[in-house]
């Protein structure tokens, strides 16, 4: 029987908007909106046995609001992708800048390193070493909760398809969007990984 592994976006934050202000790997926290809708969640889902999340605060603020608890542990490579000098900005600033920039990551963000930051290669290169170390770690009849971010379950949904990383933005990420994944080992191209409902986390 394959492990298996629940992922979750974190919940709505202040930077969110609107209007939206770009995080990357800056710290924001859970808006009064993101905090109620994730404790509602938090009561159609099961506890789980072991939670693991990104160390950045709306990570753990939707851990607890979720379960009214700390994770187990946090894994650093699970951190939302590096946007360098876009980080902090409006979306608005940040076109106004650097037109060009904003352009290529909006259309082609395989191609680019978005604010001299971190590509979406590299991005998916950590997330998918990272969900490979809680896979590891994972017993096989554990269920294992992560917490994490949008850019990261979107390189994951990629690398599990197969699919080119330039369909990244085409991925739709809702604030709370849950994934399953069963697997003893991420593998590219397994299909091992699908979006849930709440009532689906057993």
């Amino acid at each position: 029987m394959a492990k298996r592994l629940y992922l979750i976006r974190h919940g709505h934050t202040t930077w969110n908007g609107p209007p939206h202000r770009i995080q990357g790997q800056m710290q924001s926290d859970l808006s009064e909106q993101g905090v109620a809708a994730a404790q509602a969640l938090g009561q159609q889902l099961r506890q789980p046995d072991r939670i693991v999340s990104s160390p950045a605060a709306r990570c753990l603020q939707t851990v607890d609001a979720l379960f009214g608890r700390t994770p187990d542990s946090t894994e650093e490579r699970l951190v939302e992708i590096d946007l360098g000098w876009f980080c902090g900005l409006l979306a608005t600033e940040v076109e106004a800048r650097d037109p060009e920039a904003w352009l290529a990551w909006r259309h082609l963000p395989a191609r680019t390193r978005p604010g001299g930051g971190e590509t979406l290669a590299e991005l998916q290169a950590r997330a998918v070493a990272g969900v490979q170390a809680v896979l590891a770690g994972a017993g096989d009849d554990e269920c294992v909760f992560v917490a994490t971010h949008g850019g990261v379950l979107r390189t994951l949904v990629c690398y599990d398809r197969d699919a080119p990383l330039d369909m990244y933005p085409d991925i739709s990420m809702d604030n709370l969007s849950l994934f399953r994944l069963d697997a003893d080992r991420l593998e590219r191209g397994g299909v091992h990984m699908r979006r849930i409902l709440p009532g689906e986390m057993v």
